[in-house]
């Protein structure tokens, strides 16, 4: 039988090394979850950049083809100041999303329509306004609006399709670490009581009783019961019987000595 000094230090240790334990797995999935959620959360920030900057550069676009489409009309060069700003702006916008999204087919289809249709050539600079049509203007205009607006219909929905599976990246990362901090929480708990129990059990067990010299009773309380009582009300072990080594070789030889005497 194990010692119960042994025992006692051993469940001692156990009691402080597995709450060390778990709480350095917590630290290291809080540290791992963390820089996922983060990873995860920057996503769905650069993505709801992207959509902010498609939606400004529609309306750059606008702007430009508004300026451009009122010079042309009236020779005034407060609206070729107005395009050229708009055209400024948005190249900045192209610079942006190409940082963002990297070289997409329709980003660089976007960048050639609003360079070839929004540019003024020489020859147009040196028509009078009289020789532009505000109809044929205006239909250029509602073309070159729908074409850009096609793009960046498909660029908002693939940047929707990021941000959907990074948000539910989010929530499940989220979910994980509130999953597996209760869990650790939990057998943390238990194991604390677990070890506190198994501490009050030793010290009940390593207390001092008093044993009857004669009849190998054990007082308890008030009364005298016997070692097998003892052991089964208080720690719950069940005692059964046997005969030892040095017992069976005493009644061997008492045996054998009333079978002697009695032969003679």
């Amino acid at each position: 039988m194990t010692p119960v000094p042994k025992i006692r230090k051993t469940a001692l240790w156990l009691g402080i090394i597995l709450p060390l334990f778990m709480l350095l797995v917590a630290v290291w999935v809080d540290r791992l979850t963390s820089g996922q959620f983060n990873e995860s959360f920057d996503s769905v920030a650069r993505t709801y950049n992207v959509l902010n900057l498609l939606e400004q550069t529609q309306a750059h676009i606008a702007d430009a083809e508004a300026g451009r489409r009122a010079y042309l009309l009236t020779g005034r060069e407060d609206y070729a100041k107005l395009r050229n700003a708009a055209l400024v702006a948005l190249n900045k916008d192209f610079q942006q999303l190409t940082g963002l999204v990297g070289q997409k087919p329709e980003l660089e289809q976007l960048q050639t329509l609003a360079s070839n249709r929004l540019a003024l050539t020489q020859a147009d600079e040196a028509k009078p306004a009289a020789d532009f049509s505000a109809m044929v203007l205006t239909d250029q205009g509602i073309d070159l609006m729908s074409q850009a607006r096609d793009l960046l219909f498909q660029l908002r929905a693939q940047q929707t399709d990021v941000l959907v599976k990074n948000q539910a990246g989010v929530e499940k990362r989220i979910l994980l670490e509130q999953t597996v901090a209760v869990v650790l929480v939990a057998v943390t708990a238990i194991t604390l009581i677990a070890g506190f129990i198994a501490v009050m059990r030793f010290e009940r067990l390593h207390r001092i009783v008093t044993l009857c010299a004669w009849t190998g009773q054990i007082k308890d309380g008030d009364q005298w019961v016997r070692m097998e009582d003892f052991l089964r009300d208080r720690f719950g072990l069940f005692v059964s019987h046997g005969v030892s080594r040095e017992a069976a070789q005493k009644a061997i030889e008492e045996a054998r000595r009333e079978m002697r005497n009695a032969d003679k």
